[in-house]
């Protein structure tokens, strides 16, 4: 028997023979629909992306301890292609501020979703899973988590690839401040000719939430600081190519309105987004964060919104320096269901 099997088997065999334990069975189903129409113009891409999502999970917990399973499988509409699903299993220990998650984890696990500037939506949407280690802390006043996410094994033809996580919240009262940072490494395929590209990037940010101030039911948040990034192909002389720019935000939301206003502006453009053997496979982000200087308004309207169902519809218009208007059109649909059942064992 391999010895990464016999370590799984001894390590369920030890939360199981517990003198006494709680344990507990819970199943959960996460559907999300997508419509997402982009009339892209200039250097971005066009297209229209429509499909279903389904995430069924099935599991047990013992006190602290967790174990759960189950898949992730996308249909497109109008494709041929088959999209293969994707494994969700993982172990998770639960404290009372600390918990650490391995294995195949769901993004919904995570206390915050990375922002655009580090993840594409496209992204998130086809790939909901990450592959690795994810440790968090939950405090009164400060929230934070680590994580890796090995998204690619090196083979002949495939890269080496994984990226490091680290983000957090300290917030007193209405106002906070808060950091997204990462680091990318891209390395080569087995096969020669290739190169291998290193990425970081930080976000420190101060945040204000002005919420009720006004009218009770208007909500209103801002966002501020900076967006970083160092890029570098270990080609010659390996040199580092930086790029710094002001990012924020403004949001308002009035029941089952919202608008939200993304400032980007930055001293250069992005590097090796041209490069045929980085691009958006290296940088993972929304491929719009390439520009100098970028503007983003959203406009929201919210039909239904409880505990289990959620359904949207946003019009985005992007203006980048290469075209003055993008658009973009989008219906979410999420629903989520779960079920927990508890039983009490006594030690024998």
């Amino acid at each position: 028997m391999a010895a990464r099997s016999k370590i799984f088997i001894t390590l369920l065999f030890t939360i199981l023979c517990q003198e006494s334990y709680s344990q507990a069975f819970s199943a959960s189903v996460a559907v999300d629909g997508l419509f997402d129409n982009r009339e892209y113009k200039a250097d971005m891409t066009p297209q229209t992306i429509y499909g279903i999502r389904i995430m069924p999970e099935v599991g047990f917990d013992y006190g602290k301890h967790r174990i759960m399973g189950g898949l992730s499988k996308i249909w497109e509409f109008g494709s041929d292609s088959i999209i293969k699903p994707d494994v969700i299993c993982y172990y998770s220990y639960m404290g009372d501020k600390w918990s650490t998650s391995f294995g195949f984890i769901p993004r919904g696990n995570l206390q915050r979703q990375l922002p655009d500037a580090f993840l594409y939506d496209s992204i998130a949407f086809f790939e909901p899973v990450i592959g690795g280690t994810l440790i968090q802390y939950n405090g009164k006043w400060i929230q934070s988590e680590l994580y890796c996410n090995w998204f690619s094994r090196q083979s002949d033809t495939r890269r080496e690839a994984f990226r490091i996580i680290w983000d957090g919240y300290i917030g007193v009262g209405r106002v906070g401040a808060g950091w997204f940072a990462s680091m990318t490494h891209f390395a080569k395929p087995k096969q020669p000719g290739h190169y291998i590209y290193d990425k970081m990037q930080l976000n420190p940010y101060l945040s204000v939430d002005l919420s009720g101030l006004i009218m009770k039911d208007l909500c209103i948040k801002a966002h501020a600081g900076l967006l970083l990034d160092h890029t570098r192909c270990r080609q010659n002389e390996s040199k580092w190519y930086n790029t710094s720019g002001f990012l924020g935000d403004v949001q308002l939301r009035w029941r089952f309105l919202d608008v939200k206003h993304t400032v980007y502006a930055a001293n250069s453009e992005q590097a090796f987004w041209n490069d045929p053997e980085a691009g958006l496979a290296l940088h993972r982000s929304d491929p719009f964060y390439k520009h100098s200087s970028y503007n983003r308004t959203e406009l929201g309207l919210t039909f239904v919104a409880d505990r289990n169902v959620e359904i949207g519809f946003r019009w985005n218009i992007h203006h980048t320096p290469s075209a003055p208007i993008h658009n973009q059109q989008l219906i979410t649909v999420r629903y989520r269901i779960g079920y927990y059942k508890q039983a009490q064992s006594e030690p024998q």
